[in-house]
């Protein structure tokens, strides 16, 4: 049996990591951005509740789906709580001040590219449907929210626009961010999509879908 030439060798080992890499740089688009998560309240602060089920639950829940979707993307994502306490980790004496001072330092200590807030919305109407807000100073963090918004209309069929606000967490940080209200906890229909763990896949994958444009729009404006 012929010996196979060793030039020939070196040039299919060649191919196969040229092959290998142009595999990695389509799936993992966000590789080497740096995502934080915010799953709002906690602890003491439940957000918004409709019995048994608390917003800050299913935040961080929704949180966690996020966390998979864009470290699957390529991406080192952090979260500001991973367990049901605010900030502040006291069990008495709960003070909002505080838990938002520590949010926002929490997330500036990482050094984002952008960061997330996840909330639920609740209002004594019939009202439901995602909606995306923005720092009102910031044209970026404008941009941002417009893309995520445009992802996450076919999942959660939303008619509302982004919005400016002055929130904290998105006003206080050095770091780009929006806060994302996925749904409305007091809508009976939508409460129940937002409970179901194959909707918060889906609300994760949206809004994956609308930071991988958002981030890849520099590199096509050139």
């Amino acid at each position: 049996m012929k010996k196979i030439c060793p030039i020939l060798i070196v040039c299919l080992l060649c191919v196969f990591i040229l092959q290998q890499t142009e595999s990695v740089a389509i799936t993992e688009t966000l590789y080497g951005r740096v995502i934080v998560l915010d799953p709002g309240h906690g602890g003491l602060d439940n957000g918004a509740s409709v019995g048994s089920t608390k917003e800050d639950e299913l935040n961080l829940k929704i949180c966690f789906a996020l966390k998979e979707e864009l470290e699957a993307k390529g991406a080192t994502v952090y979260l500001t709580r991973t367990d049901d306490n605010d900030m502040t980790n006291r069990t008495y004496n709960y003070s909002k001040q505080d838990d938002m001072y520590l949010r926002v330092m929490k997330i500036d200590e990482y050094k984002p590219d952008l960061f997330l807030s996840i909330h639920l919305n609740s209002s004594t109407s019939s009202a439901w449907g995602s909606q995306v807000f923005y720092y009102k100073n910031s044209e970026e963090g404008k941009r941002l929210a417009e893309y995520i918004h445009e992802a996450m209309k076919p999942v959660t069929g939303t008619r509302k626009q982004i919005s400016t606000c002055s929130f904290y967490v998105v006003r206080a940080t050095q770091s780009l961010g929006v806060l994302v209200e996925c749904g409305f906890i007091s809508n009976a229909n939508e409460r129940g999509q937002l409970k179901s763990a194959k909707y918060q896949k889906k609300l994760a994958v949206s809004m994956t879908e609308g930071i991988e444009k958002y981030l890849n729009s520099f590199e096509t404006s050139y």
